[in-house]
């Protein structure tokens, strides 16, 4: 839905878990694949040890969101065996995870109406930031980006922690404003698309920028002081935008 029916701006800066891709849905995947295989091969309740990881996953994503810390799912792969009593070896250990970043880098998901906007936006002239936190392997964050067909679209990409060192999160103003200036726009000019109301629409605003939350694939349970300028679940929805301008 849109709370708004017009924003002006020169340029939008774009998150890209959860809100460019469905990372949810495909890190969800990929924990399926991990444990039908790990529990073929130790024998034990493949359904039971499924529901045990996206328990643990949901348990720990909740707690390290409320303190605003980086996570990495594949790291959690021999705590969530270790309930079933699954004893993995380092060899093992090392297995999985690269199961899992695999899965991760070949199934990315994303609507199929998002190069359309892309291309939309840079057809109407407007300057396009791809902004998001480093994952927790290195480079890994920015090899996701390259594999989606739609990255040549930006005019920059920054990672915080990678491509801006004083950060490792979207945590603060600092890699906004900075995202504004490699743009070369002011913060009052940028409109900010992100899934988490905390990080996203919260920061963007108290750096100047506008902010549309984006609930097309998760809903946060994290909180803003602010309310966003608007609130889109379908990535086509911020078309309306461009036809008011």
């Amino acid at each position: 839905m849109l709370t708004k029916s017009r924003i002006d701006f020169k340029g939008v800066v774009f998150d890209f878990d959860n809100t460019l891709v469905d990372t949810k849905t495909t890190v969800s995947e990929a924990y399926n694949r991990v444990f039908s295989e790990m529990a073929e091969k130790f024998n034990v309740d493949k359904e039971k040890l499924i529901s045990e990881a996206n328990v643990f996953q949901q348990e720990k994503i909740a707690e390290l969101s409320k303190s605003k810390t980086s996570y990495d799912h594949a790291e959690w792969i021999p705590l969530i065996a270790s309930r079933e009593s699954i004893k993995l070896g380092e060899e093992e250990k090392e297995h999985y995870k690269q199961v899992f970043y695999n899965y991760v880098l070949e199934n990315q998901k994303f609507s199929s109406k998002t190069e359309g906007l892309l291309r939309k936006l840079k057809q109407e002239g407007k300057k396009l930031a791809l902004l998001s936190e480093r994952d927790s392997v290195n480079g890994l964050k920015a090899e996701r980006i390259n594999r989606v067909p739609f990255h040549n679209y930006f005019d920059i990409i920054v990672i915080a922690g990678e491509t801006i060192p004083f950060s490792k999160a979207k945590d603060g103003v600092k890699p906004f404003i900075e995202t504004a200036k490699l743009l070369g726009l002011s913060t009052k000019d940028i409109i900010m698309v992100g899934d988490r109301p905390d990080l996203d629409i919260q920061n963007a605003k108290e750096s100047g920028m506008k902010a549309v939350l984006f609930t097309g694939y998760i809903r946060s349970n994290e909180n803003s002081k602010y309310e966003p300028d608007l609130i889109i679940n379908d990535i086509s929805d911020f078309e309306r935008i461009m036809s008011k301008n």
